[in-house]
């Protein structure tokens, strides 16, 4: 993990916003919405309208939505931002699940804390950028983020509370 803060973080939001307004996208894992299928898809389309319409962005909005998109260019206005990478072994799966559990016990150590954390998975379009601004080896690649910092209860984003699928939907039970 590495954690950027001040004027590092700064410079680098900067590079973000410049990578996206470029469309220079660099990527060390795919990912595309339209990988997604079923209640899946149904599940994110449903999180992403409410998450906007909270917001105030109709659809139609293309400005408000490149500026929303722009907030995680921006760290959310964290202070702090956690950045965490993997040496890349086989399929990934076993690494990228190791990862995943120590962003969520992190993420768990700050809630512990009274702080809050924002996981990005859309940072990881930029790793290449992010990985040669902060000098990491080309071998360790890039999962996700985590802006982080003392949340603002009263921020837009921050009251929106999305749906949970039910537990029979996700858990199946054996005995």
């Amino acid at each position: 993990m590495h954690i950027v803060s001040g004027d590092k973080l700064a410079e680098l939001s900067r590079i973000l916003h410049e990578k996206e307004n470029a469309q220079e996208y660099s990527p060390d894992f795919t990912f595309s919405l339209e990988d997604y299928y079923g209640p899946y898809s149904e599940r994110q389309k449903a999180q992403g309208k409410l998450y906007y319409e909270g917001l105030g962005i109709a659809r139609d909005d293309e400005e408000g939505r490149r500026r929303v998109l722009g907030y995680n260019h921006s760290f959310f206005n964290a202070p702090h931002a956690a950045l965490l990478f993997m040496p890349s072994f086989g399929d990934n799966v076993r690494v990228a699940g190791d990862i995943g559990m120590y962003g969520q016990t992190f993420l768990l150590s700050l809630a512990a804390r009274g702080l809050g954390g924002v996981p990005q998975t859309l940072l990881g379009l930029f790793s290449g950028a992010i990985r040669e601004f902060l000098n990491i080896p080309d071998e360790y690649k890039m999962l996700f983020g985590i802006s982080f910092g003392f949340p603002d209860e009263q921020a837009p984003a921050n009251r929106i509370k999305t749906d949970r699928a039910p537990i029979s939907q996700s858990v199946t039970f054996h005995s």
